[in-house]
């Protein structure tokens, strides 16, 4: 019986990985963002299942983090080189993924898509999952590590956490919205990682960072848009980023013009491309 190739990496060792992905700049963005944002989680005393392995022990193979969220079944698939050899040979041979659970493989730079199709094409996984959807994407980065100064408060609105009380509304205008997401929010807030402004006590805009350590989902209430209010969010936000030492990174779907020209305003710059490829298992 041979030896599983992915090997588990503990936390005490994320470090060794940051670093190999840190070289591999701006393309390792994306690995490093999620594992500084899972270290401080687990420093807070929140653990919700996130394992990292790495081919054959080697973080220099690359990484694989497993994100279950259910129904949603996330498979991270990074590499800090082009050399994706070793890679390829761990993720034709585990037993760790479940192919079948129709994974998504979020934030891929494009070696790695090809590296996805590769595998489809070349070993028997491709029997059992196929391609559905891909979604293009750009990893911007704020650049600047000095707090945006221009952050008044107008009369009447308030920058707070959010609490549970807003899940549903929050849940309920998420674009990617699937089952049981409402909890995937619940997450982010019970963690503090939910931020809202408020109209005399109404939540009109609100901003989450991910658990992937980036900025997601800005939305402003109808009602209330066209007036800077996402822009005074978006700064306040980075503020206390900036504030906690984080590099601040955001993605923004290729066709979402709106939000690329709000972070191309406020100073951020597009370092990288990335997709979001969602597998469809072909078995019954």
């Amino acid at each position: 019986m041979s030896q599983e190739p992915l090997q588990i990496i503990p936390p005490e060792k994320w470090g060794e990985l940051q670093s190999a992905f840190k070289k591999d700049w701006p393309r390792g963005a994306p690995a490093h963002s999620v594992l500084v944002m899972q270290k401080q989680w687990l420093d807070r005393g929140v653990d919700y299942e996130f394992k990292v392995y790495c081919p054959f022990g080697d973080v220099q193979n690359g990484m694989v983090a497993l994100s279950e969220k259910n129904p949603r079944y996330e498979v991270i698939i990074q590499c800090p080189n082009d050399n994706v050899e070793n890679l390829y040979n761990a993720l034709r041979e585990t037993k760790i993924i479940d192919w079948k659970k129709s994974p998504l493989i979020p934030y891929a730079p494009k070696h790695i898509i090809k590296l996805i199709k590769n595998i489809l094409e070349d070993t028997n996984i491709g029997e059992a999952v196929e391609i559905g959807l891909i979604f293009p994407a750009g990893i911007f980065i704020l650049e600047t590590k000095k707090p945006y100064g221009d952050v008044n408060l107008p009369t009447g609105i308030t920058f707070e956490l959010l609490t549970n009380k807003y899940v549903d509304i929050v849940d309920s205008t998420w674009s990617l919205r699937y089952p049981s997401s409402s909890t995937y929010f619940e997450l982010l807030i019970n963690n503090k990682c939910g931020y809202g402004l408020f109209l005399n006590n109404a939540l009109i805009c609100w901003l989450f960072v991910s658990e992937a350590g980036v900025l997601r989902h800005l939305y402003t209430v109808k009602e209330y848009r066209q007036k800077g209010y996402a822009e005074l969010l978006l700064k306040l936000v980075c503020n206390v980023l900036i504030e906690e030492g984080l590099i601040v990174t955001s993605y923004c779907l290729k066709d979402n013009c709106s939000a690329i020209k709000l972070h191309n305003k406020v100073g951020f710059i597009e370092i990288c491309d990335v997709e979001w490829c969602r597998l469809r298992s072909m078995i019954n």
